[in-house]
């Protein structure tokens, strides 16, 4: 034989006993391992022994994981949960043909039947760690002090919902989980600090925001907490709330329509029925012209808007016209001084009666002719030197030349057409030192 062969045919020999080795390896070994990309209901069994696939199924321990980052430990078993295939799993491997089936890839299923026992589940979690020690979770707020408005921040907390516990170990069991990291079972706050930025920047403004209303009087009143004009939801400036503030205002100050009670030169009290002195806030207008201040970031003093203004406010105060129809006298105050006390003739009772209510002086007039109609249809025709009227209807203070004395009961069978007759004397001086506005009581 040539020399030159000997070595390749050793070689041959050499690699053939080789492979007969590796082939009778894989014989023995694929005889009890499963094949490379063996998947057994869908885990990848690689390597494994095949009777694994039919022994017992192994229960793991459960890793729950907490805000955090504490691990606990649940085991399954312990708490009576079972897991079980529903069948014996038969491995289709023929050792013998290791190379052609070695990469085939097979996928087996073989079904399990998991269950839990609710009961020691429920238990277990009352009983946990992740149940002790809790932090109650607390919305963010917006607060106030000295300074303005702050946001104190949520706190997060470490409550559990027991329930969507319940339903995560349960879930993590039956999906073959080993771990779970709690964030959905947790209690959460509603109301975050990022959710109130908004809010608090337009309660800032606010709180920096100094306006005030004004009086008829000129007097001038802080509209505290303009905040309380904000709607909670949209943040925006609520004209149904400055509607309301103002309602308020009117029910504080309106007084043109109300009963008063007045303490009279006799030292009594008596209630006076309304007339047409006092004020009353326009509701609307006034409305219009907060509403605008605050919308616009105005600070300063919005005057409020009146359908009817009187001296003083509305108030009686100390300078007024004071006249008993039952005494048949008259009064003038300026500043608390008496100036003019006089007899009076009023009108006629039933027919002309001198209308009762707190009125003002709105017409002062000199030298002038009262006309109107007699209780006989005639018309008359009189003169005064001073006219001094109270109400709309044409009662008035004035001067009486045609009567010679007043006072008594004169007015019961002589009286006026309803105005009050007051001497020449007495008419002058009050008309001299009354300005229009001054409140008339009468009672």
């Amino acid at each position: 034989m040539d020399g030159r062969k000997k070595p390749i045919l050793k070689i041959f020999f050499i690699v053939f006993a080789f492979l007969i080795l590796v082939y009778a390896f894989g014989v023995i070994y694929f005889s009890k391992y499963m094949y490379p990309n063996t998947y057994v209901n869908n885990v990848d069994m690689s390597f494994s022994s095949i009777s694994l696939a039919s022994e017992k199924v192994k229960i793991e321990d459960i890793e729950i994981i907490d805000r955090d980052g504490k691990t606990y430990k649940l085991s399954p078993e312990k708490l009576n949960f079972k897991a079980e295939y529903t069948e014996t799993m038969d491995i289709e491997q023929n050792s013998f043909l290791w190379p052609l089936e070695i990469f085939s890839a097979p996928d087996y299923e073989n079904k399990l039947n998991k269950t839990i026992d609710s009961k020691q589940l429920k238990n277990w979690i009352n009983n946990s760690e992740l149940l002790k020690n809790t932090v109650e979770p607390r919305d963010a707020e917006i607060k106030k002090n000295e300074k303005g408005y702050y946001i104190e921040k949520e706190v997060m907390g470490n409550k559990l919902d027991v329930d969507k516990l319940y339903n995560s170990i349960e879930t993590a069991y039956m999906n073959s989980t080993n771990q779970i990291v709690l964030e959905d079972e947790y209690i959460n706050p509603t109301v975050f600090a990022k959710d109130l930025e908004v809010r608090k920047e337009h309660l800032s403004n606010l709180f920096n925001l100094n306006l005030a209303i004004k009086l008829h009087d000129g007097k001038e009143v802080l509209i505290d907490n303009l905040e309380q004009f904000i709607d909670g939801n949209t943040f925006e400036i609520q004209r149904e709330k400055v509607q309301s503030y103002v309602t308020n205002l009117k029910s504080e100050y309106d007084n043109i329509n109300i009963t008063r009670k007045f303490k009279t030169s006799y030292g009594t009290e008596v209630e006076v029925p309304p007339g047409n002195f006092g004020t009353q806030i326009n509701l609307e207008k006034t409305t219009d012209a907060i509403f605008s201040a605050i919308s616009n970031g105005n600070g300063g003093t919005v005057d409020l808007i009146y359908t009817t203004t009187a001296i003083n406010n509305g108030e009686i105060g100390n300078t007024y016209v004071e006249i008993s129809i039952e005494n048949q006298n008259m009064w003038f105050y300026k500043d608390g001084k008496l100036i003019v006390e006089t007899p009076v003739v009023t009108g006629k009772p039933k027919r002309y009666s001198t209308p009762k209510g707190v009125w003002n002086v709105w017409i002062k007039e000199t030298d002038r002719y009262l006309r109107g109609n007699n209780a006989d249809g005639s018309k008359y025709k009189s003169w005064v030197n001073y006219w001094m009227q109270i109400d709309g209807t044409g009662v008035g203070i004035h001067d009486a030349s045609w009567r010679s004395s007043f006072g008594g009961s004169i007015y019961s069978y002589g009286g006026s057409h309803g105005c009050i007759n007051t001497p020449f004397k007495n008419a002058k001086m009050i008309y001299d030192n009354i300005e229009k506005g001054t409140p008339v009581i009468v009672y």
